[in-house]
């Protein structure tokens, strides 16, 4: 058997030296690394603030924090609560539903959705019900959502505004096949 020996050699090699521009490249790496991280942070995080504004303090931290989110069909032929709440895919339409980039501002106002779509000969609104049975955070949250016009509106009427096009058919996407597939229960999968 070969004994261990240690090679001084390799770890005092004279070719090796740290010299000012090799601290220089390690201080610029770093510093790039932190520059591009603060505007990866910054640029993907959710801006909530112009929606914060419209909907309210209350609405906001329901979409955010709902421990219980369902989707009601108003004009469909299924009435039962579609429950979403381990559903694949919710944080993605929380997120859709808070971000300022998701909306169009200029079409807000403070007309009823029944007012909105008087004039669509098609209707397929569903209602999102959001609740906090055990945090009590809230009171009941309900929004509104016309998924052919993309209009938006508080539960009892008093605001709307329109879900920008780049939105709207991804979002009636998600929430269609949602509606139309069995639902089980997170509670009895396997």
């Amino acid at each position: 058997m070969e004994t261990e020996t240690t090679h001084a050699d390799k770890y005092n090699d004279p070719r090796a030296r740290i010299t000012r521009r090799g601290v220089l490249i390690g201080i610029a790496v770093v510093v790039l690394g932190v520059i591009g991280a603060y505007f990866s942070i910054t640029g993907r995080r959710t801006k909530i603030e112009k929606s914060t504004a419209f909907w309210g303090q209350e609405t906001i931290t329901a979409l955010q924090l709902g421990e219980r989110f369902e989707i009601i069909p108003i004009d469909g032929e299924r009435k039962e609560p579609i429950n979403l709440t381990a559903m694949p895919g919710l944080g993605l339409l929380r997120q859709a539903l808070l971000e300022d980039r998701n909306y169009q501002w200029d079409t807000q106002g403070n007309r009823p959705l029944s007012e909105r779509i008087a004039d669509s000969e098609t209707k397929e609104r569903i209602r999102f019900r959001l609740t906090d049975p055990n945090g009590k955070r809230f009171e009941k949250v309900e929004l509104d959502l016309d998924l052919d016009s993309g209009w938006i509106a508080a539960g009892d009427g008093s605001k709307s505004v329109r879900i920008n096009a780049h939105t709207r058919p991804k979002l009636k996407n998600f929430l269609s096949t949602v509606m139309h597939a069995e639902q089980k229960r997170y509670d009895f999968r396997e």
